[in-house]
């Protein structure tokens, strides 16, 4: 299959099943041809990649058609504040997720649930969800995802009623990691490197204004690694937006990367090579780690809280209540005690261990330390053993 030659199909498809024709302005066309004209010069997919890939860029158009629907349906959210946002970033597998669903217990926050980064429109109450077709479709693909690669769950778990990353929404822009993760698109990734990603974060914005629209003035809750890559961008964006960084050992950090990684992109390439895929995940976060060290020069840093992975995994409530500290924002006791209950039922290895071995990606700690070096000076990481 040509990807280049399916452009128009992949439209047609998405319009065919949502019945929708608007997809906004053209803002995502060049991160979509790059990424078809690098699918097809650069990559080897096997016949599930090729479905895999496919449905992922139909989802996404599918989710522009939802988006320019409920912009046209709700021109007030326009008027929708966001105000000081708090947001999670850092590097994959540092507890940004573990950090991220204790926080979203907080009634004072509203969060991004994944079923509504996938199909944009204003949040209806959540007693509803189990009867909305949208809310159905997402969970019925979460399971099959589970079925399909039971290992997952122990990875990385998901659900449609809870909340989940940002890149969803960017994904509407066609400019996020998400593809190099999946499949060998050094062309497309070199491009994303480049791309200014203000125009993505200004829809990314806009989305959050359409599904927040029935809760006005609830502060967002927001996270995603990929904000690395451009903080700029999202902080111009979002300039008030309180940020939270996490921070963890990178020998034990791109391994796990890896796996997580891997578990998706080996059964939807021909020839798959962990220990390439090593090396540019080594290069590809090293990039982002030095692009949120530089954005963050020169900026306030009350902005910013640093949280150490392992102060984190020893006390997750203390370390919650210094982020509410010094970003002053209230701790009710609802909030606290919502957290409570969800750390008892939801203890660690809840589903299953996730095992991992730098040896499987060709890579010394000693190789990645070194790569890392800046910033583990910078915010004095330790080295985990």
């Amino acid at each position: 299959m040509s990807f280049r030659e399916a452009e128009g199909r992949f439209h047609e498809a998405a319009t065919r099943t949502t019945g929708l024709e608007d997809f906004g302005d053209t803002e995502y066309l060049e991160g979509l041809r790059t990424l078809l004209g690098a699918l097809d010069d650069e990559s080897e997919l096997s016949g599930i990649g090729l479905a895999v890939i496919e449905g992922m860029i139909i989802g996404a158009l599918q989710g522009r058609l939802r988006s320019e629907q409920g912009f046209s349906e709700h021109p007030e959210a326009r008027e929708v504040s966001i105000e000081r946002p708090l947001v999670i970033t850092g590097l994959a597998r540092t507890g940004t997720s573990a950090l991220h669903h204790l926080l979203a217990q907080d009634p004072a926050l509203q969060g991004l649930e994944l079923w509504l980064a996938h199909t944009p429109k204003p949040r209806p109450p959540r007693a509803e969800w189990a009867g909305d077709a949208d809310f159905a479709e997402c969970d019925a693909r979460m399971r099959a995802l589970y079925e399909r690669s039971p290992e997952m769950r122990a990875i990385h778990y998901s659900a449609a009623d809870q909340v989940d990353e940002c890149w969803y929404l960017l994904a509407q822009s066609f400019a996020h990691s998400g593809w190099e993760a999946n499949t060998h698109v050094p062309g497309y990734s070199k491009w994303w490197a480049q791309h200014d990603m203000k125009p993505a974060y200004q829809r990314h914005r806009r989305n959050l204004q359409l599904i927040g629209r029935n809760t006005p003035g609830k502060r967002w809750l927001l996270k995603d690694s990929t904000h690395l890559f451009d903080l700029n961008a999202f902080l111009s964006t979002y300039p008030d937006a309180l940020v939270v960084q996490t921070h963890r050992d990178p020998a034990r950090v791109i391994p796990s990367t890896c796996s997580l990684c891997w578990s998706a992109r080996a059964p939807v390439n021909e020839n798959p090579d962990p220990e390439a895929f090593g090396r540019s995940t080594l290069d590809l976060w090293q990039r982002g780690v030095e692009a949120s060290m530089e954005a963050r020069r020169g900026r306030d840093p009350a902005q910013f809280y640093d949280l150490q992975f392992e102060d984190f995994q020893r006390d997750p409530l203390a370390a919650i209540a210094d982020i509410y500290g010094h970003f002053s924002l209230p701790m009710a006791a609802a909030a606290e005690s919502a957290m409570v209950g969800f750390r008892r039922d939801n203890p660690r290895g809840k589903h299953g261990k996730h095992r991992v071995a730098l040896s499987d990606w060709g890579l010394a700690a000693d190789e990645i330390r070194e790569h890392f070096r800046a910033y583990i000076d910078l915010f004095q990481i330790p080295a985990e053993g």
